[in-house]
């Protein structure tokens, strides 16, 4: 695998609920609060579905709100309780929460249980709960699996029903459970913009598959890696911390670990910062759990090359990105080469396609084309059989002597493996007419 300090917040408590409520004002503070708006005159308060907003009430002017997010949508909109909504105007004053300086302690208390480990067909890696249902994690950990388990800190364990969606580039993934947890989010700083070198942070992760460990750290710079903004920490992450958290101070998600480097004394580990993650998960954070879909993706062929670069199973675009010699014509399902360097002999090919698929290869060799001389034909067999020998064994079929039968004279080895099988033929028709080459196709 490859922070802010500020003013402590002053709660004004009820001697009577001292225990149940902590006030900012004339808010309570609730989890997942951002901040507050105050109506400085009377303001229209919204619902929003399927994205259009419906008038409830009037809020008064003199009181408070608390505000919980807020999106570009129609000009502007601050995320109320539930799915109430106001809109952004001269009539409120918005007011970021102020914020407070944790301890370490205190930071995973309000967050470890928000922190998952996931697991999946392919791997093992870590999540971050940033919506209902929905799992924030690195492309890389969900990357090729087709199932996956999250499971959080109290035992409860969640099947995952799919990719909502993910960026290679920026490695990220949003996933959805097959049902909702009550876990609320963690709180997300939109961006590292205003961190400096030299913060506290805390990173919580499940390395090695050690559900939530905790290590703290500083910021020790900011990179950009191919575009991406990171975070450079030297708080303790492993293989298995991908997905993770890393958080400030004040106990908001900075960023989330996804590498690092084995370098031996030196602590150099990398968090993607929230900016490139807040849009993916503000798309989603006001849809309802039903309406989001998620799949995992199909599975796809083993692309592993059998014939230079060319694979079963690559589409026809691809063979023609990689195909050497020279272009001779397309139809819907094949593609035809010339001049092509096939184990030391020029040969024309024949690419056969299903469903956009290649299927199979036919290769005739130049060299034998024309020849009547079964001792030429029979080296050119011996040559290829003992190449294509270097790669496949011996062939599991053989046929080294000529028969003269309707079909002509022939030569030919059969090899078999587990996901495609491979011809090589030398023939002589009844006309004299001569080929000798090899197919390779999808075993059916």
């Amino acid at each position: 695998m490859i922070f802010i300090l500020s003013a402590f917040l002053i709660f004004t408590v009820s001697s009577q609920q001292a225990e149940a409520k902590s006030m900012w004002g004339k808010v309570e503070i609730q989890d997942g609060m951002i901040g507050k708006i105050q109506i400085l005159k009377d303001t229209d308060l919204f619902t929003l579905s399927k994205g259009k907003l419906k008038f409830v009430k009037k809020l008064k002017k003199g009181n408070e709100h608390g505000v919980y997010g807020e999106t570009k949508n129609m000009g502007g909109l601050y995320k109320l309780s539930g799915i109430n909504y106001v809109k952004k105007s001269n009539s409120i004053k918005y007011v970021p929460i102020p914020k407070k300086v944790y301890s370490t302690k205190e930071i995973v208390k309000l967050n470890d249980e928000k922190i998952v480990l996931i697991s999946t067909n392919k791997g093992q890696g870590s999540g971050v709960v940033v919506g209902t249902g929905l799992i924030l994690t690195n492309h890389h950990v969900i990357d090729g699996a087709s199932e996956a388990t999250v499971t959080f800190t109290n035992g409860q364990q969640y099947k995952v029903a799919g990719i909502v969606e993910s960026d290679a580039k920026k490695d990220i993934a949003l996933l959805k459970t097959t049902k909702t947890f009550k876990t609320t989010s963690v709180s997300i700083r939109p961006s590292s913009k205003g961190l400096s070198k030299g913060e506290k942070v805390v990173a919580i992760g499940s390395p090695k598959g050690l559900q939530n460990t905790v290590s703290e750290g500083i910021i020790s710079s900011f990179r950009n890696n191919n575009g991406v903004s990171e975070i450079q920490t030297n708080a303790d992450i492993d293989n298995g911390s991908s997905g993770g958290a890393l958080f400030d101070v004040s106990g908001q998600l900075i960023g989330m670990t996804s590498s690092g480097y084995d370098s031996g004394s030196a602590n150099l580990n990398f968090a993607v910062a929230t900016e490139e993650f807040v849009p993916m998960v503000n798309k989603y954070f006001s849809k309802k759990y039903d309406s989001i879909k998620a799949s995992f993706p199909l599975p796809t062929p083993d692309l592993t090359p059998v014939l230079g670069d060319i694979a079963l199973g690559m589409t026809m675009e691809q063979v023609m990105d990689l195909s050497g010699g020279y272009f001779e014509s397309k139809t819907s399902s094949h593609l035809y080469y010339y001049d092509v360097n096939v184990l030391g002999y020029q040969a024309k090919i024949s690419y056969e396609f299903k469903d956009n698929k290649l299927v199979a290869i036919n290769v005739f060799h130049d060299i034998v084309m024309n020849q009547n001389d079964l001792d030429i034909l029979e080296a050119f067999f011996i040559v290829m059989y003992d190449e294509i020998s270097k790669s496949y064994g011996a062939a599991d079929y053989i046929d080294t002597d000529w028969s003269d039968d309707e079909d002509g004279y022939v030569l030919s080895a059969h090899w078999d493996t587990p996901d495609h099988s491979t011809l090589l033929m030398v023939k002589v028709t009844m006309e004299y007419d001569t080929f000798g080459g090899i197919r390779i196709s999808i075993s059916e």
